[in-house]
């Protein structure tokens, strides 16, 4: 999640040197017009029109106007769930992320309610685009399988097809059993059936649920079936499951 702590739109009239400073939070900076020489640690970069930097908290950053310029800037900060990106420079060469600022100029200068929600959510982009030009800052593969597992979480009941959600982590279906079975201990078949059976002991231990309740909601079309699966895992019917837990 972002949160937005401030947006600075500046036209500077004629030549100056903004001096070296820093921030508690990032900073994005977006040069609509002018050119000149930035800095931010120990690199270097010549700025136009279209350049934008991102510049990491704490990190000493300066720059010297040769002309005329103007520029937004836009602090915030991010929680553990959103990748930092580093401090870098680059040249909006689609005007895509153009478009995105001159969205979030319009929302500070009206200021209609969630305004700031609103920004928050097209730096979000911004960031996104740069984290996909830096390809050491995106996750690896790997991590989409965190992602398999939330699916079957939430989808346990249905009839899930194993090479559509492996096509879904960038995989192919092979290779996708065996980084599941790694992360997991268990084939993604194995795994449903693991949660499947968990959801039904949870589900036992509530007698205002039926038996019949519980194997269609744990995906199986027949009782017998769902019956024959719990006391292959257990040693015992689903009745005799929640008889125990009475004991």
């Amino acid at each position: 999640m972002i949160k937005m702590q401030y947006v600075w739109i500046r036209n500077y009239e004629s030549p100056r040197t903004i001096v070296a400073h820093q921030h508690a939070c990032y900073e994005f900076i977006y040069y609509l017009k002018g050119d000149g020489e930035g800095l931010f640690g120990k690199t270097k970069y010549h700025y136009e029109p279209g350049t934008f930097v991102i510049v990491e908290p704490d990190t000493v950053h300066g720059e010297t106007h040769n002309t005329q310029t103007s520029m937004i800037s836009i602090g915030f900060g991010l929680n553990d769930h959103f990748i930092a990106p580093q401090s870098c420079y680059y040249k909006d060469e689609s005007s895509r992320i153009f478009d995105l600022v001159q969205s979030i100029r319009h929302e500070f200068k009206q200021k209609q309610p969630y305004y700031r929600e609103s920004i928050e959510n097209l730096l979000g982009n911004i960031l996104i685009s740069v984290l996909r030009r830096s390809p050491g800052l995106i996750p690896a593969k790997d991590t989409n399988i965190d992602y398999a597992i939330s699916y079957i979480r939430e989808y346990y009941m249905a009839d899930i097809n194993l090479v559509d959600l492996a096509k879904s982590t960038g995989y192919c279906d092979d290779y996708f059993r065996i980084v599941f079975k790694k992360k997991t201990g268990m084939s993604p078949k194995e795994f449903i059936l693991h949660t499947r059976l968990e959801a039904a002991k949870k589900m036992l231990a509530d007698k205002s649920i039926s038996l019949n309740d519980i194997s269609a909601k744990c995906g199986f079309e027949y009782y017998s079936r769902f019956s024959l699966f719990f006391k292959t895992k257990t040693s015992m019917t689903p009745s005799e499951y929640r008889k125990n837990l009475s004991l």
